[in-house]
This record gives structure tokens, C-alpha cells and sequence, in this order.
């Protein structure tokens, strides 16, 4: 039997070569995105660290707000334009993206990758047992120890709490944004589809807009305490939430979801 090493140095070059063939160009030459440049110097920056350092996770962070962009382009009229980080007036804090429409209207989207780690502990599991035996009745999460399974609900509540933390901050960003640029914001979350999928989304996304929970949301009463452990609230002033799917070993997204929210029950 052949054992097969994956070689990731190669696979990481290949798709730095790929994001530089292809979407590097589209995204330079489209007139709308008015100052492309600055996103791709920040991709070109580190490629530079990770070659001296070999850390990663930035430029995977990069690739999704890449290929974000790509996306948010591909729903944007002929008139309309992207901006990457525009200078919010009066203060030094950033928004990942401007989007001013031909109406003269602005919609501001903040990008987060959120990519819990893959830990297959026993503390893991005694978290997810105990949080399990919190959940509604009529809600459940499937999971054995023996196939990972604290890895793969640790995942799931650590994206959860993600949501939470970025929603709360978004919200405080938000109100630096003075009035004369003033409009929707919205989250879009990137994932692998590995670490979560786009339904656990569908759940915070609803009770972040609802402020009640699904009824088959099993991270509900979990959710309610973290907030309260937190002492975090919120001001619902966030307009919306956004999916991005996107493999570590592709250039744009496999999917691309606006303004999300779960299926009605029972249909």
C-alpha cells in the first residue's frame, strides 16, 4: 500500500499562481472596483511574510476578501462602484467594503473568515455533552466521540461564538461611520464549508434579526449564556448577513449567498 504525502508547500504555490492568473487581472481591470490596487499590494505583502515566515492564515484571509470582492462586483450595476477600505470620515477605523450605488446610496460590508480549529479533545467533548443536554427538545446535534466528534461540534460552537464576537463589534464600528457616508452594513462570513456549514449561519443570522431563537436550534440556550457571560448585547443594527464558500485550494467562491436566513419550519 502506497502511502501518499499531500505536498502543501506545492499546493499553496500553485494557488497563489492561480489567484495572481486569474483573479488579480479580472479585479484590476474592472473600472467599478476603484482602488483594486490596494487589495492586490496587501495579497502581494504576504505572499512576501509567508515566504520569510511561512504563516498562512493571512493570505487566506486575503483570498476570501478577494474573492469576495469578485463576487460583490458580479452584483453590482454598470454604474455602481467598490471600494476596499475606504478612509471612514473622523476616525482611523476601517470597513472591509464601500459600495456607493449610482443613486448616490452607500452599503458598507465587513468580511470575516471564521475558521475555528480542529481540536479532538476529551475536554472538547465534555463541553459539547454538556451543552447538548441544554438544547430544545425538538432540536439536535448528531455526534460520536469515537468519529471525531468533539472536533466537529467544537467547530460548530466556536463559530457560533464567532458570530457573536463579530456581530458586537461590527456594531460598535458602526456608529463611527458619521452621517454624510451613512448606510445598510452588513457581515459576510467566509468558510470552507469543512470547519461550518451556511445553515449554522441561517441560525444566528435569525435570531440576531428576530432577537427569539429557531426552534431546532441547539445552540440556543448555550448562546444565551455565552452573551450573558460575556455581557454582550445587541443593537440589531446590523442590515444583514452574507455566506462565502470558498476551498483553501480555490480562487473564487463555490458560493455565494446574500442577506441570509433560515427555512421556514414545517414547509
Amino acid at each position: 500500500m502506497t502511502n501518499t504525502m499531500i505536498d502543501w508547500q506545492t499546493m499553496k504555490k500553485k494557488w497563489i499562481d492561480d489567484v495572481k492568473n486569474t483573479l488579480l487581472p479580472k479585479l484590476s481591470r474592472d473600472s467599478r472596483f476603484i482602488n483594486s490596487i490596494q487589495l492586490i499590494n496587501r495579497f502581494q505583502s504576504e505572499i512576501q511574510v509567508w515566504e520569510k515566515t511561512a504563516l498562512f492564515k493571512p493570505l487566506i484571509e486575503i483570498g476570501n476578501e478577494l474573492a469576495s470582492a469578485e463576487k460583490l462586483l458580479d452584483h453590482l450595476t454598470a454604474n455602481d462602484t467598490l471600494t476596499y477600505e475606504p478612509p471612514i470620515i473622523g476616525t482611523n477605523k476601517k470597513i472591509d467594503f464601500l459600495i456607493n450605488a449610482a443613486s448616490g446610496a452607500y452599503e458598507w460590508i465587513e468580511v470575516k473568515t471564521v475558521a475555528p480549529q480542529w481540536v479532538d479533545d476529551q475536554a472538547g467533548w465534555i463541553r459539547f455533552t454538556q451543552i447538548a443536554q441544554e438544547a430544545p427538545e425538538n432540536a439536535s446535534f448528531i455526534a460520536r466521540r469515537e468519529w471525531a466528534g468533539a472536533a466537529i461540534s467544537g467547530q460548530a460552537i466556536k463559530a457560533r461564538w464567532s458570530f457573536i464576537q463579530r456581530a458586537a463589534e461590527i456594531e460598535a464600528r458602526a456608529q463611527s461611520i458619521p452621517k454624510n457616508q451613512s448606510g445598510p452594513i452588513s457581515l459576510l462570513f467566509c468558510s470552507t464549508g469543512l470547519a461550518w456549514a451556511k445553515d449554522e449561519l441561517e441560525d444566528f443570522a435569525d435570531f440576531y434579526r428576530t432577537g427569539a431563537f429557531r426552534a431546532d436550534d441547539w445552540l440556543s440556550n448555550a448562546t444565551k449564556r455565552y452573551m450573558q457571560d460575556q455581557s454582550l448585547t445587541f443593537d440589531r443594527s446590523i442590515a444583514g448577513f452574507h455566506f462565502l464558500g470558498r476551498k483553501h485550494d480555490e480562487v473564487s467562491a463555490n458560493d455565494f449567498s446574500r442577506n441570509i436566513s433560515g427555512p421556514i419550519l414545517g414547509t
